[in-house]
């Protein structure tokens, strides 16, 4: 068949590919200007509220919380990736030797929040608490285009790949919670030799996200949020009021949302 007789068969196609993805975007842009009008109201009321000073002021901490810094809740290293030369931290307790369990924080979180399953498992396992890049004290490479899903993927792999257990043969308990649950089972579908079990707390699978969200509107709502943090600088500034007292907005509270 002859290749512009061809082209002209999937014009068709392609067109309304480009029309899906141009609707996608025009639908992005208004639910993330409308999440900001809301989170912004919030702002406002909370300035009225409150005052300026208590608004827009925040409280120096000269010191880290105790366990944040220090060896209580397992010994703090850093890795440098193979693949990206990324620099990560990650905070590691339990036998040398012992099978690997990697734990991937949620948003807006980093390795602390694994501090008690990291005392109860210890004993068994050899845990790794890891600070995904640009949280905690991970390397955080500027612009969007540094957190695109392959390259968190990959990073997590290069991890896996350096410290799984046994040596030479990488293989790993890969747990995820929230944005760290959507990760892990990206990278046991793909990966599945790096990956021996699978725990997902939090963060159901990409595939079935859309058909759930199409059944559940209600979702949209509590997941509001992920629109709000695709304009730029607004996020940070309404995230740091109130000395950075994010429970205070509803739609940003744990308990709020489902995942």
């Amino acid at each position: 068949m002859p290749r512009r007789l061809l082209s002209l068969l999937l014009a068709p196609t392609r067109l309304l590919l480009a029309l899906r993805a141009l609707l996608a975007r025009a639908a992005l842009a208004v639910a993330a200007v409308a999440s900001g009008v809301a989170f912004s109201l919030w702002g406002v009321a909370l300035l009225l509220r409150r005052g300026p000073r208590a608004t827009l002021g925040w409280h120096r901490r000269d010191t880290a919380p105790p366990g944040l810094a220090d060896g209580t809740f397992g010994e703090h290293r850093h890795l440098r990736l193979q693949g990206s030369g990324l620099r990560l931290h990650y905070v590691t307790r339990g036998p040398p030797g012992a099978p690997l369990v990697l734990l991937l924080h949620g948003f807006p979180q980093n390795w602390f929040c694994w501090r008690h399953l990291m005392q109860e498992f210890s004993p068994r396992f050899r845990l790794v608490a890891l600070d995904l890049r640009g949280y905690g004290d991970s390397e955080k490479p500027p612009g969007r285009d540094s957190y695109g899903l392959e390259l968190l993927l990959g990073d997590i792999r290069d991890v896996i790949e350096a410290l799984g257990t046994p040596a030479g043969t990488p293989r790993c308990v890969l747990v995820g919670h929230d944005w760290g649950g959507v990760l892990a089972w990206e990278v046991a579908s793909r990966h599945p030799q790096l990956v021996e079990k699978l725990v997902v707390m939090d963060a159901p699978h990409r595939g079935v996200m859309a058909g759930f969200v199409a059944r559940h509107p209600s979702q949209l709502l509590r997941s509001c949020y992920m629109f709000l943090f695709q304009l730029p600088w607004l996020p940070e500034l309404l995230l740091s009021l109130a000395d950075f007292q994010v429970s205070a907005v509803p739609s940003l509270s744990p308990r709020s949302h489902l995942k």
